[in-house]
């Protein structure tokens, strides 16, 4: 699989141009590094996980801790059946 955006991250940090990923792939096909047939290959051609997830960031919801404890079934539990009491 070729990762565009790992070699466009590459280009960039070394020219500090930012091309996209459409260019990136022109250019490795003029230079001879991907055939026409790979780049034509929507399988070999990684474009990021946009066509997996809805968002490329790294991003992870959080939600109070209160409300994943039920506090009404602590409040029920009949303590003369739990042991050690």
């Amino acid at each position: 699989m070729i990762n565009l955006v790992y070699i466009r991250a590459a280009i960039r940090e070394n020219t500090g141009r930012n091309l996209s990923l459409d260019k990136v792939l022109q250019y490795l096909v003029e230079e001879g590094l991907v055939t026409p047939e790979q780049a034509a290959d929507k399988d070999l051609i990684f474009r990021g996980y946009s066509e997996y997830f809805d968002m490329e960031e790294a991003a992870a919801r959080t939600e109070p801790i209160e409300q994943l404890i039920d506090k009404e079934f602590f409040n029920e539990i009949d303590e003369s059946q739990v042991r050690g009491i």
